[in-house]
């Protein structure tokens, strides 16, 4: 009987340290879906579609390279004209 009870005491303190992990994990997550939201919002709030953000990343980068590019040429373009001038 006393095996029983021992027993019994033992999965009441499993049950209840697994209780407040349990609580614990939902707050944790319930944090972080707030976090989440507002990141959302945010996104959303500059114009950006967050559903579509790899996409958006991937053509400012190709139109960031390109702007890049067109100011190298430009700025080599210049400094030839410089030397011509100073010549």
């Amino acid at each position: 009987m006393s095996s029983d009870v021992d027993k019994f005491l033992e999965l009441d303190k499993k049950h209840k340290e697994l209780e407040t992990k349990k609580i614990r994990l939902e707050e944790q997550h319930n944090s972080k879906r707030e976090a989440l939201k507002e990141l959302v919002k945010e996104i959303q709030a500059e114009g950006y579609n967050p559903n579509k953000l790899k996409e958006t990343i991937q053509e400012k980068e190709a139109q960031l390279s390109k702007e890049v590019k067109a100011f190298e040429e430009a700025l080599n373009k210049t400094s030839e004209e410089l030397s011509k001038i100073e010549a």
